[in-house]
């Protein structure tokens, strides 16, 4: 399995990155998680046909997570995609994408494709599951598993022992990280963690890798600082990732 990041930012995207998003591919399935930005254009930066895509994760209905879906339902009817298209989400992410669709006015019955909203998807050599996240609004966490790996994505969420129970057993933990840990406060309030309790989940969870995301990055002096500071708490591999890039997981 592979990783490419659109966008490392939190809900304040920086110039030169959006709001968090990515493709996880392993030759077989390709999933979009989070639908922010022009979903479109960033798969084509990634060197892949949208009209590819089999899955949808939407984390919750914070308009940086799912801003983007209707835009990416609407150009793939354009594109002439046939095949259906599965999104995956809990129940009152899965209400508020519909209603985004049908405020647009997009029909779905002349889409040209299938949607098919579920919570779970299961075939052969991979699984994906939903696991209830700790944000200020219903979220969910995301694991994923295939042949070769397993990945665990926290979304947003605030630091707690429930992500770690839940992550234990994954290779990569990809785990949002907000603003320092010298803003704790403001960012337990908000449904948000820091680099610092990032690392601290990732060694608890016992992972090998750990990938941050969701920054505000105005909120740390240089990218450099984000990486200090989930290394002081997790000494395994981390990446803070390089927009469009492929990283094997």
């Amino acid at each position: 399995m592979r990783i490419a990041f659109s966008g490392t930012s939190c809900a304040v995207a920086a110039a030169d990155s959006g709001f968090t998003s990515f493709i996880l591919s392993n030759g077989e399935v390709l999933i979009l998680v989070d639908a922010s930005g022009n979903p479109v254009q960033s798969i084509l930066k990634m060197g892949l046909d949208p009209c590819d895509l089999d899955i949808v994760i939407l984390t919750h209905y914070h308009a940086d997570h799912i801003s983007g879906y209707p835009a990416l339902i609407q150009t793939l009817s354009c594109m002439n995609r046939k095949k259906e298209l599965r999104v995956l989400s809990d129940n009152l992410t899965r209400r508020k994408a519909r209603a985004l669709i049908h405020l647009l006015e997009l029909n779905t019955d002349k889409l040209g494709f299938s949607l098919t909203y579920l919570s779970e998807f299961k075939r052969p050599g991979i699984s994906i599951s939903l696991v209830p996240g700790h944000h200020s609004v219903p979220s969910s966490m995301v694991k994923v598993k295939d042949r070769t790996t397993s990945l665990f994505y926290t979304s947003d969420t605030v630091s707690c022992p429930e992500i770690a129970a839940s992550a234990r057993g994954v290779k990569v933990l990809a785990h949002e990280a907000t603003a320092s840990h010298i803003n704790l406060p403001v960012l337990e309030k908000d449904g948000h963690s820091s680099a610092y309790q990032a690392g601290e989940t990732a060694t608890k969870a016992g992972v090998e890798m750990l990938v941050l995301c969701h920054i505000c990055w105005s909120q740390y002096p240089d990218s450099k600082s984000v990486v200090e500071e989930a290394s002081r708490t997790f000494s395994g591999k981390i990446i803070l990732p390089e927009l469009f890039r492929w990283y094997d997981l």
